[in-house]
């Protein structure tokens, strides 16, 4: 057996040196911090091998080669997987997010057309990563210089680097009694109060989740599916409009009340430039004019001018108020798929400019929009909220917050079946 002369073999090095470059730089990198003892062992297990094997002295310099190469890429894999965590979670921390946002719109468009809302949360996400290195020795029959007709075997280096992803999502169905208690029961006074304090102002919190105040109502026809009649919101609203003035002026204090931690309290500051509009917005509700703290109750029957009694709209029931200003389209009125809502005079009532229509818009299109937050395509149709609008972009915030509270506790507890969907890998 013949080999080939130095020439030849100095080609073989230099392309298993361009082998070793295309690997993750990261790894070289690795390899000069390796801990001497290990160093030593791989030196001296090398050597072992070669000195062991009767290859000609060609063969034992490309098999070094080869197993320098595998060094290199076994101790580059230790520096991989942080990096593949810092590119792929911000990756699944977008995607999942926008799926919660789209789900939570598709249900709004649900309601608007009277059919069941279906909740689904990722219970997890799962990626399996591989890597792999394939390393050996290749055999090539080689014609000689000199020799047209006699064939000579070389063994040369084989280095094949390899890596694969396979992710896994589990959904889990939302759905149980306790979920459906905490859906249908109206939200407690503590989380809406507390959604005001936290910074949301109160004229969103108390237009979206307050159904009525002492005996001043808030559209509470409209907390299930769409009504047939206008409902009586205007005084409501003319309420929290001098509220937010009022609370605008630094006038107005909502926290625990100090004699009673149980109870919260609204307390407001005396003001002469703003007497008159104080009066007022006592009057509007029926307060003591005397009076400037008021605590909150739930208890119609304790009414007496000196307490805020509030009745709150429950998780459904301020989806289904959302719900009524979603914009469809006409063919879809035609055909009665959906329902009008009608004014005293027989005129149709205009849900995107009144009532639950000053707090979310979402709009509707046959083309994808272009200029969207969030969309979702349903029944042929693109529903969608403006990236620009963000006045409906906050609402759309705050009843994914409010959602969270209410519904993420009562999930946890109940045992549901649970759908796991390999992705695919590459």
């Amino acid at each position: 057996m013949t080999f080939p002369d130095d020439n030849f073999l100095i080609s073989c090095i230099e392309n298993t040196n361009r082998l070793r470059e295309s690997t993750n730089q990261c790894a070289v990198e690795k390899l000069k911090m390796m801990p001497d003892a290990y160093s030593l062992f791989f030196n001296n297990f090398r050597c072992s091998i070669i000195k062991n094997m009767h290859f000609p002295i060609q063969m034992r310099t490309l098999l070094k080669i080869s197993c320098f190469v595998a060094a290199i890429l076994g101790v580059g894999c230790q520096s991989i997987g942080p990096k593949v965590i810092e590119k792929s979670h911000p990756s699944y921390n977008d995607a999942v997010t926008n799926a919660i946002d789209r789900q939570l719109l598709m249900n709004i468009v649900r309601l608007k057309y009277r059919e069941n809302p279906m909740f689904l949360e990722v219970s997890s996400v799962t990626e399996n990563w591989k890597i792999g290195l394939d390393v050996g020795l290749d055999k090539s029959e080689l014609l000689t210089r000199d020799k047209a007709s006699f064939r000579s075997s070389f063994y040369g280096p084989k280095a094949v680097f390899g890596e694969s992803q396979s992710p896994t999502i589990s959904y889990r169905p939302v759905r149980g009694k306790e979920f459906i208690k905490h859906m249908m029961t109206p939200i407690p006074l503590n989380v809406t109060l507390g959604m005001a304090s936290s910074g949301w102002k109160l004229q969103r919190v108390f237009n979206m989740c307050i159904e009525r105040i002492n005996d001043v109502e808030n559209a509470p026809t409209a907390s299930g599916p769409m009504p047939w009649n206008k409902p009586n919101y205007e005084k409501f609203y003319e309420m929290t409009d001098l509220l937010k003035e009022l609370e605008d002026a630094d006038l107005i204090v909502i926290g625990i009340d100090p004699e009673n931690n149980q109870s919260v309290i609204m307390r407001i500051k005396e003001n002469a430039a703003k007497n008159k509009r104080i009066e007022t917005f006592k009057d509007m509700l029926g307060l003591d004019q005397k009076q400037n703290e008021f605590r909150f109750e739930s208890n119609f029957l304790k009414s007496s001018g000196k307490d805020l009694i509030v009745r709150t709209r429950s998780l459904m029931g301020v989806l289904f108020y959302l719900s009524h200003a979603v914009d469809v389209p006409d063919d879809d009125v035609k055909r009665g798929v959906v329902q009008t809502t009608f004014n005293a005079d027989g005129s149709v009532f205009d849900w995107a400019n009144n009532a639950s229509g000053t707090l979310l818009k979402v709009r509707c299109s046959k083309s994808k929009p272009e200029n969207s937050f969030i969309s979702v395509h349903y029944r042929n149709n693109w529903f969608y909220i403006e990236d620009n609008d963000l006045h409906s972009k906050s609402t759309f915030m705050f009843i994914s917050t409010l959602f969270n509270l209410q519904a993420g506790e009562a999930s946890s507890a109940d045992v549901v079946p649970m759908l796991t969907i390999p992705v695919g890998g590459h």
